[in-house]
């Protein structure tokens, strides 16, 4: 089935992470790792009426006012549904358990009407997805539970007591519509199931509490044990625990009080994101929740790239968040290349994730990361961990550069659109390699090392001046020799032919390429290239925000005639320039964007990646990690210089 393009909601423990609908609905749950597998195609739970046939009401209808929200300081969300024609009133909390790996779904089901009501409660779904593997399902009696599983995966669906019905299979979701399940088979080849419980009389104004536990294992004596261990304990225990550790989640981060409730409130919110979007197992750290399965709309988001991750753990250190960073790093080390390159992205389990051509600046930008972090902590047995993967990084690094240009080879750009030299990939570089020359110098490393690499830094910094300032543009060049037609030959006439790989193969590219792209803000933000009040930044930065500047809603976007999702303007992007206003000391312009972000969050204080340019609504992507990122950053920034 087609999925919604917007997760409104995420709950988890960072390990399993799931993701809903504004209306309730799970339509996605990731285990044992935050970004793989998903388990779920199609998951309803609904009310009926014992006793009469066809009277079941989906929560996630249309027929029910929804109403959602996160319980304080936490990521526990709470949805509740009203339904004024049946009488009911049903306040569904969802979150899961932080040590076990079990998502808890529990209800408050009030009669709201004047008559007594004899209600049931269903669930149907519909699992497992990501693999073609034979889908299968059972029932087992002993822990009264309807269990979907694969080689080496189990999702089962239990109460708080006995089933009253199921059925596997043949059109299990008509049958859990019309209130009457046939169990006639308890195990088999088909991916769906239903199961329904009797909740007995609720007279006029009874309220009854309900819950119902998902657990995920990779063995069926696993997924049983989960079972049975919820079946023996208390579940709103269970919830009060998990709202204490998410408090004290918060309690053990850095505070930051602005005086500004939305600003405070979307930090601690910030907080919870980075910590579901942290794999516990791994380290990695995800850029966001999967919202596009069949690649219809973009290449996908549930992996780990360094680009973005490098500025996340930068907002992670600022958050006092250290020791997750700490992790990551450990993880990037162990997915690095024999060759000392990192590719475009990976997977939470460090496997290679799609990809569709090398990035350069993801070696520069990690290694640049590993000493920022170093920065903050003074922990000089991290850098001792890091050394041989920096060292192996920077030399590889510097058998990337051109030698005709002297800038990094082609490679894919900071969006993943055009191969070239491009001007934020050579700025991340220079910030690579000149981080590594520091790291080998605080390590007491090799003279002629630190000599050659900081001589590497010094070349690319004059060849960044050479060839990407264009003096008649007066401001930089976002690429040269870049290949603006995939598909063909180039349409300019202003072309050369290069060799692209070892084996001779060549290809035509464009000399220039003047389009004005925000990324251009990296050869002084973050990687110093050249400082911010050098007046060829100053007339880029000038550059930027006349021509990118969304007209209407404000707000940065990424690029001339960007289109992706409708050419929208970025949270990320218009807080990049903030953050340069704040170099500059000009608060009143960076506190203007910072503000318009703020606004782009959502009614649960999720950033998206995109703001709509007709509507100022939440355009793509809920939540995105380096949105989130880069608002620590512009925030801590703001209050440092006591700009509130």
């Amino acid at each position: 089935m087609t999925k919604t393009y917007f997760n409104n909601a995420v709950i988890g423990n960072s390990r399993m992470l799931g993701c809903l609908t504004d209306k309730g609905e799970l339509v996605r749950l990731f285990w044992p790792n935050i970004d793989y597998p998903q388990h779920i195609e199609q998951m309803l739970y609904g009310i009926f009426t014992t006793g009469c046939s066809c009277s079941t009401t989906w929560l996630s209808d249309g027929i029910w006012q929804h109403s959602q929200y996160y319980m304080k300081d936490t990521n526990v969300l709470v949805t509740e549904h009203l339904n004024h024609d049946k009488g009911l009133k049903v306040v569904q909390t969802d979150f899961c358990h932080p040590d076990r790996d079990v998502l808890f779904r529990h209800y408050d089901i009030q009669n709201i009407g004047n008559h007594e009501t004899a209600l049931g409660f269903v669930a149907y779904s519909s699992c497992i997805t990501t693999t073609p593997d034979v889908r299968s399902t059972l029932f087992d009696f002993g822990c009264e539970a309807l269990i979907h599983y694969r080689h080496g995966y189990y999702v089962s669906i239990s109460a708080t007591r006995a089933a009253h019905q199921f059925q596997l299979g043949n059109n299990a979701v008509e049958a859990a519509r019309s209130g009457e399940l046939k169990g006639y088979d308890s195990i088999g080849m088909m991916p769906d199931g239903a199961v329904s419980w009797d909740l007995g009389l609720f007279k006029a104004g009874e309220i009854k509490q309900f819950t119902v536990a998902i657990c995920a294992g990779h063995t069926l004596k696993e997924v049983k044990q989960l079972i049975h261990w919820v079946d023996a304990s208390d579940p709103r225990q269970h919830l009060e625990n998990t709202r204490k550790y998410w408090i004290d989640f918060l309690n053990n981060a850095v505070s930051v009080n602005t005086g500004n409730v939305e600003i405070d409130e979307l930090y601690k919110r910030s907080l919870l994101v980075f910590r579901l979007m942290s794999d516990e197992s791994t380290g990695g750290l995800l850029a966001a929740p999967e919202i596009d399965e069949g690649f219809t709309r973009c290449g996908r988001y549930a992996y780990c790239w360094g680009r973005d991750a490098a500025f996340i753990t930068g907002a992670l250190d600022k958050c006092g968040l250290t020791d997750a960073v700490d992790r990551f790093y450990d993880w990037s080390v162990q997915v690095q290349d024999e060759d000392g390159s990192w590719q475009q992205r990976y997977h939470m389990d460090g496997n290679l994730a799609p990809s569709w051509g090398l990035q350069i600046d993801e070696t520069g930008t990690l290694i640049w990361g590993m000493y920022e972090h170093y920065k903050v902590t003074g922990n000089r047995n991290f850098l001792d961990r890091m050394w041989d993967s920096v060292q192996r990084g920077v030399e590889y690094m510097l058998g990337f550069i051109d030698e005709e240009t002297g800038l990094p080879k082609p490679s894919y750009d900071l969006w993943e659109e055009r191969i070239g030299e491009h001007a934020y990939s050579s700025a991340a570089v220079y910030g690579g390699i000149r981080a590594g020359s520091s790291i080998a110098g605080i390590l007491g490393k090799q003279e002629e090392v630190i000599e050659r690499w900081d001589a590497a830094a010094k070349n690319l910094r004059e060849s960044i001046g050479k060839n990407l300032w264009k003096e008649e543009y007066g401001r930089f060049l976002r690429s040269i020799r870049v290949k603006l037609n995939p598909w063909g030959r180039e349409h300019s006439s202003n072309t050369l032919v290069i060799p692209v790989n070892s084996k001779g193969y060549r290809r035509d590219v464009t000399l220039e390429d003047g389009m004005i792209d925000v990324s251009l803000l990296g050869v002084s933000i973050p990687f110093e290239v050249f400082d911010f009040n050098d007046p060829r930044v100053e007339n880029t930065v000038n550059a930027i925000e006349q021509a990118l500047t969304s007209h209407g809603t404000g707000g940065i976007k990424r690029y001339e005639s960007d289109n992706y999702i409708g050419g929208n303007p970025w949270i990320l992007t218009t807080l990049w320039v903030a953050l340069y206003h704040i170099r500059r000391k000009n608060f009143d312009a960076a506190k203007k964007y910072f503000e318009w972000a703020v606004r782009g969050r959502t009614s649960l204080d999720l950033l998206p990646e995109q703001v709509g340019k007709d509507d100022g609504r939440p355009a793509w992507i809920i939540p995105l990690t380096w949105s989130h990122a880069m608002f620590v950053l512009v925030l801590f920034e703001l209050v440092e210089a006591e700009a509130f």
